[in-house]
């Protein structure tokens, strides 16, 4: 593939297509970055994986800065970020929602979800406990006893 310039972390991180690599640019240097320098699935470093990881990089690129390499860790850091976000369901951004009092929003992406997705009981669920928290009981209700009636997953 070819670099693609000034891309922003934003756009490439929608296209991880590799399960052992995140995607990212440095300017004009497409970085293939192994999901391991990460601990469990979390955009945390595993120190040792890092200096494995940056060591390969100084020996490719010898003319990278100490600073650049410092940009390029940052860099890993918010693609590694932006990918566990874009890999989660709408009922996962719908509980992180919840959880930072976004109920509104919350709510608001579960129904544009539940337009083309009405058999996810995990949405309903999740619908019902926002409806609550919204003080709307009886549609909480409604919701709850919906996503009961739908088969589970694997099923």
């Amino acid at each position: 593939m070819t670099a693609i310039k000034n891309t922003p972390i934003k756009r490439v991180a929608r296209s991880q297509d590799n399960p052992n690599f995140i995607k990212m640019y440095h300017g004009n240097l497409e970085i293939m970055v192994p999901r391991k320098i990460f601990k469990n699935g979390t955009s945390e470093f595993n120190d040792e994986e890092m200096e494995k990881f940056l060591s390969i990089i100084k020996s490719r690129y010898p003319w990278l800065s100490v600073y650049a390499l410092d940009e390029i860790k940052k860099g890993a850091v918010e693609a590694m970020k932006d990918h566990i976000e874009r890999s989660k369901t709408t009922p996962q951004r719908a509980r992180d929602y919840m959880n930072s009092g976004k109920n509104q929003e919350a709510l608001r992406i579960l129904e544009e979800y539940l337009v083309d997705n009405e058999d996810d009981a995990d949405a309903w669920y999740v619908t019902a406990e926002v409806l609550f928290k919204l003080k709307r009981q009886e549609e909480g209700f409604k919701a709850m006893n919906y996503a009961k009636s739908l088969p589970k997953k694997g099923h």
